[in-house]
């Protein structure tokens, strides 16, 4: 099995945090270390199900890689977003063997996530494919109980119980989430098959489809959305999610979705009204030559980051 280089840091056994040269951002030591960060970037390069364009595995690092083209300082925040949560360190990229897969790599990711948030870590997840978000999922689900909703950012619904014979497929990521936390709010979906209408329809699952926010039949989608969302927050969001035209980089592309600042304007209104205890950020497949994608969504993890760190947050 792949294993990971664990080092103590003060007392704590902790996956060893990427120098300058390698981490998010670029950042100095000073505030980036896993000891004394608030945030742990945890690079899960994993990928086995992609069913149409390939590449997720490699989505991770070349958001690390556009990461310090960002300036530290936020317009919209007024304020050099890393010193908000003490720091951002990246952890060194989880390594699965070629053939770990479905339950067993969820296994290694659960573990990894529960270890930083036994050290009161926010931990931001970076995929490989949307069947990454479970391990942190289940363990954010243990940590906080029922009271958490999962709001699940996505042209898919990926409700199948299984899809090409595999139950751990990308397309069957939410049929397996609703089984470690029944409370999930969908948000983007444009495309689902007719197995999945009947999921929807059954346990505490809500849907917001695109094409009724983007027609303007649901001017307070935003507001309906966090009114569904209890007092604590997951957020998982698959890149397809955005508009092929701001991320055409995706393994399963839809038309008719988000644009920027629409998305972080609701971003922001989720953060600021609940409590976002982490999030992750999956299916990116970059693109030779394309490098607007890698640094527009870094741009969010940082900006995210900043939205849930700018009001005092309740302690784990």
């Amino acid at each position: 099995m792949a294993c990971n280089v664990w080092v103590h840091e003060r007392g704590c056994l902790v996956m060893k945090a990427l120098g300058p040269e390698a981490n998010f951002l670029g950042l100095d030591p000073a505030y980036s270390r896993i000891a004394t960060s608030q945030v742990v970037i945890l690079p899960v390069p994993y990928e086995r199900t992609s069913s149409y364009g390939k590449g997720s595995l490699r989505g991770p690092q070349e958001i690390i890689s556009a990461s310090p083209q960002l300036e530290f300082y936020d317009e919209e925040l007024e304020v050099e977003i890393f010193r908000l949560c003490k720091g951002i360190a990246t952890a060194e990229p989880l390594q699965f063997e070629e053939e770990e897969a479905g339950a067993h790599a969820i296994e290694r990711i659960y573990r990894a996530v529960s270890d930083l948030l036994e050290q009161g870590k926010f931990v931001v997840s970076l995929g490989g494919e949307h069947t990454c978000c479970l391990g942190p999922l289940r363990a954010y689900r243990e940590r906080y109980g029922p009271d958490l909703t999962l709001l699940h950012m996505d042209a898919h619904a990926d409700l199948r119980d299984q899809y090409l014979g595999d139950p751990f497929s990308h397309a069957s990521v939410m049929a397996r989430a609703s089984e470690i936390l029944s409370d999930i709010v969908q948000v983007g979906v444009r495309s689902h098959s007719l197995e999945e209408t009947a999921r929807l329809g059954q346990g505490a699952i809500r849907v917001f489809y695109a094409f009724l926010i983007q027609k303007g039949h649901m001017p307070d989608w935003q507001e309906q959305v966090i009114a569904q969302l209890r007092p604590n927050v997951y957020i998982t969001i698959d890149c397809d999610f955005f508009d092929p035209s701001l991320i055409p980089a995706v393994g399963t592309p839809e038309p008719g979705g988000f644009h920027w600042y629409d998305t972080i304007a609701f971003l922001r209104q989720v953060a600021e009204r609940r409590h976002v205890v982490g999030f992750d950020l999956c299916e990116f497949s970059p693109l030779e030559g394309l490098i607007h994608p890698n640094f527009t969504l870094a741009r969010l993890v940082y900006k995210l980051i900043g939205y849930c760190f700018l009001t005092p947050r309740p302690s784990c």
